[in-house]
């Protein structure tokens, strides 16, 4: 397990966590091992076995590895849209490179060799991007990248004809882009989070402004700011949120309906807010070190975070509490999803991957959401996070054991996505594989 410093308020709390820990470790676990050398090909569930479909593995048309020079290049990461009567698309990025293809899943062999869109950029990585669902058509898709030296770039892979540049000068923020949404719903909309511990939210179609923008303040809360730009004639950036002490964002996630939004940050802090209110719901705390990934459940009501303590978090909107904890994994959770096809059953599947290779998968029994009988606790420590609603210990909320955990990639899990008829990976190497469900 690795972890890092989360600043003066938590210093306190790191005995705790180890004492957590300590204590959960004495505890008999059948916790899965790590399965040495091979990679599996297939995997075994109670609705049948998953098979990996090697002629749908896309990748680099060359599929020469990527030689990173002095740095840890960016993660891969995949974006995927749907266009009426034209199919899937598919983007993912690999170095300092960006593809866009035809996404033709299990039905047909992935074509390399003819990408719909090729970039490869001097000077800057591509570290996120995301489709814009709401506006894609057969003739047009917007397609937001973010850059390791903090640029936004709008692109049209379809057309061909849109490029415009956001923060190209690099006067909102000089940091890495970490993270891009569009707003669910909205044409033009979008969040941007950066390494700097900012949030910033843009209109596509308003430029951004020639100097340093100037701020005031908007909205104040419980450990986070809102800013707007002061300036004459309404430009880019719209707001500027500030969370916690400036701990890099690591990811954003809104709700199905787009009426909330979940953050995860370096603190490692889950911040769960009412997007148009900007009014913060609830937290939830890593055991330590920073929280990597979130994701929603299909239905709104359940969020699963993973990060650099191994586990995966399950919050509650309704109850605004940790409602349970997934282990399995034996280094940093980098994905998490919820498999929304299998939602209606009596259990949440969820799937997650992560730097020790591994695709793990958990069920969550729907009775796990009832409300827990009230347990006296003693408070001795105000500043005690360990042992609270946002942070309950492990033996103060269910642990829930994989019902799947099989190494799958021979570099690090970087991404994961469920779609009806299959599950779609990436690897640090630059390999996205799709892997058909059971037939039934």
């Amino acid at each position: 397990m690795s972890s890092r410093i989360l600043g003066p308020k938590m210093a306190r709390s790191e005995a705790l966590c180890s004492q957590a820990l300590l204590e959960a470790s004495e505890r008999p676990l059948e916790r899965p091992l790590v399965e040495p050398g091979d990679v599996k090909t297939q995997f075994v569930t109670r609705e049948g076995t998953y098979r990996l479909m090697t002629l749908s593995e896309y990748s680099r048309p060359n599929r020469v590895g990527y030689q990173p020079q002095g740095q840890t290049p960016p993660q891969v990461r995949v974006s995927l849209v749907t266009l009426s009567d034209q199919g899937d698309r598919i983007c993912f990025n690999h170095g300092r490179e960006l593809y866009v293809y035809v996404y033709k899943g299990i039905k047909k062999a992935a074509d390399l060799s003819k990408p719909l869109d090729k970039k490869v950029y001097k000077g800057t990585n591509p570290t996120c991007h995301d489709f814009n669902v709401t506006t894609a058509t057969s003739e047009s898709v917007s397609l937001l990248i973010g850059f390791s030296t903090g640029q936004i770039q709008l692109i049209d892979p379809v057309k061909k004809e849109l490029s415009k540049l956001f923060n190209e000068e690099r006067l909102i923020d000089k940091s890495r882009v970490t993270c891009l949404r569009w707003v669910p719903g909205n044409k033009s909309l979008f969040l941007a989070a950066h390494a700097s511990g900012q949030l910033y939210v843009y209109n596509e179609e308003l430029p951004c402004g020639s100097i340093t923008p100037h701020y005031q303040p908007f909205k104040v809360g419980d450990e986070f700011t809102i800013n707007t730009c002061k300036t004459k004639s309404t430009r880019n950036p719209l707001f500027r949120w500030i969370l916690g002490t400036g701990a890099a964002i690591n990811e954003l996630a809104f709700n199905p309906n787009g009426t909330h939004l979940a953050t995860v940050s370096q603190d490692g802090v889950l911040r769960v807010f009412q997007y148009d209110s900007i009014e913060l719901l609830g937290i939830a705390r890593s055991y330590f070190g920073g929280l990597l990934c979130v994701a929603w459940s299909g239905d709104g009501k359940l969020i699963a975070a993973g990060g650099e303590d191994d586990l995966v978090t399950i919050w509650s909107l309704e109850q605004k509490r940790v409602i349970a904890r997934a282990q399995g994994h034996h280094s940093w959770v980098s994905a998490v999803a919820f498999d929304w096809v299998l939602e209606g059953e009596s259990y949440y599947r969820i799937g997650s991957v992560g730097h020790d290779t591994q695709l793990c998968l958990w069920e969550l029994p729907e009775e796990a959401l009832s409300p827990p009988r009230q347990r006296v606790k003693k408070r001795i420590d105000p500043l005690q996070l360990v042992g609270t609603l946002s942070c309950p210990r492990l033996d103060e909320c269910p642990l829930l054991e994989p019902l799947v955990c099989k190494k799958i990639a021979h570099e690090r899990l970087t991404a994961l996505i469920f779609r009806s008829d299959c599950i779609i990976t990436a690897c640090q190497d630059g390999y996205v594989y799709t892997w058909a469900r059971p037939q039934n």
